[in-house]
């Protein structure tokens, strides 16, 4: 084989090896309520959708220098949806942050917000 083919083969198998190894990563997909949303209600519930089986290790909520814990069940399998119940919000604008933790092994964080309005 010239070197020009082993080049070309080489580069292929690593782009693909580090693209499978991009893909194993649980990136959030969606949520509800969604990144930057402006509600009339107050949700009940904060819903997180991954593009891969995760487990989801932390979840909190901040609001005007207030952080209030979420409680998320750590013995809970790896799962793509997770749905966890919202305390009594008050109109204001909240940020949601999260951890995961990937099956590669690989921790995962992120955050999204939304806005309660007065109405």
């Amino acid at each position: 084989m010239d070197g020009k083919r082993l080049l070309l083969v080489g580069s292929t198998i690593a782009s693909l090896l580090f693209a499978g190894h991009a893909l194993a990563h649980a990136m959030l997909e969606s949520s509800s309520p969604a990144n930057h949303a402006v509600l009339n209600a107050a949700p009940k519930t904060i819903n997180l959708e991954f593009g891969h089986p995760t487990k989801l290790t932390k979840l909190k909520l901040l609001s005007s220098g207030q952080e209030t814990p979420l409680t998320v069940d750590l013995s809970a399998p790896a799962s793509t949806t997770f749905s966890l119940p919202l305390p009594a919000l008050k109109p204001g604008t909240y940020q949601v942050k999260w951890s995961t933790l990937s099956a590669d092994g690989h921790a995962m964080t992120g955050s999204l917000s939304f806005t309660l309005s007065g109405n």
